[in-house]
């Protein structure tokens, strides 16, 4: 399936970590602490242990990968030079603290206000799977070892969908909301589990790894 323009990485290049697996990472809530609809770069902060975990999956040779929905864009209440500027930001914040991701993967698109929504945009909307599919084949990791954290429902399904091994949702963000949801996802080759911050998404990672 054709990358939709609309779609926007980081990178067209991101590095090849052919058969290591994937950590990834939603963005607002789980990278970031929650501002609803992040819009200004001033407003971007870290959540606690962010730095941290993006570190251990770099030492560990995973593909370190963001995929964040930010239909915002399409509702009309960000603009895509501020989208960019709190990317910036966020790239800036990781890397005062010595670390980066490997590649950043956003979908603008949302049902209700997106034109001629279909299936194509679906697929790319969490709780659909192509971005971390899409991920995966740019940079050769293998998904059915690899691991996503997110903090909504639609992060652990677009994680299933993919193949991943589980999903982490942590209590940040929404999660706390989303928890049992969420953990109503798990099934056969498929993990979910909940934790209270990113400080024990990594311990808990350490082990599933």
């Amino acid at each position: 399936m054709p990358v939709p323009d609309e779609i926007w990485l980081s990178t067209a290049t991101p590095p090849r970590r052919q058969g290591r697996a994937g950590l990834f990472l939603d963005r607002d809530g789980v990278l970031v602490k929650e501002v609803n609809y992040l819009k200004n770069k001033e407003d971007v902060a870290l959540e606690a242990g962010a730095a941290e975990l993006v570190a251990w999956g770099r030492h560990k040779d995973l593909g370190t990968v963001c995929v964040t929905n930010q239909s915002g864009i399409a509702r009309g209440l960000i603009s895509w030079p501020a989208f960019l500027d709190v990317e910036a930001e966020i790239t800036r914040q990781l890397a005062a603290q010595g670390v980066a991701l490997d590649l950043t993967i956003a979908c603008p698109f949302h049902p209700d206000f997106t034109p001629g929504y279909g299936n194509g945009h679906a697929g790319w909307r969490k709780p659909g799977c192509r971005m971390i599919e899409h991920a995966g084949a740019l940079m050769g990791l293998d998904l059915k070892r690899s691991w996503l954290v997110g903090d909504r429902t639609g992060d652990i399904a677009a994680a299933r969908g993919a193949g991943l091994k589980g999903a982490v949702l942590v209590l940040t963000g929404y999660g706390m909301a989303e928890r049992d949801a969420a953990l109503a996802l798990a099934a056969p080759g498929f993990e979910v589990t909940a934790v209270a911050d990113l400080f024990e998404a990594r311990l808990f990672l350490e082990r599933a790894f």
